[in-house]
């Protein structure tokens, strides 16, 4: 599908291919011996030892505005276990 000819300006947007990009926050906490979790959240510097930063940016693209969506979930699943 040539997205730029006449006949696809007419197309819903749905039909167009679509990006996703997720952004996450990450917080890592020490578990404390009753289960708790601490209230201090290791920072960037401690986190760059490990080449890493609380944040974190995936994306996905799919055909249709659906196919993006369903790549999402399953990125999203996989996440979770």
């Amino acid at each position: 599908m040539n997205i730029d000819s006449e006949a696809d300006k007419d197309l819903p947007r749905r039909l167009y291919p679509h990006h996703a990009t997720i952004t996450l926050k990450i917080d890592i906490r020490k578990i404390n011996h009753d289960g708790s979790l601490d209230p201090e959240i290791i920072g960037n510097n401690l986190l760059g030892e490990y080449g890493i930063s609380n944040k974190a940016i995936i994306c996905t693209s799919g055909t249709s505005e659906a196919d993006c969506i369903k790549n999402v979930i399953k990125m999203l699943e996989k996440l979770n276990g």
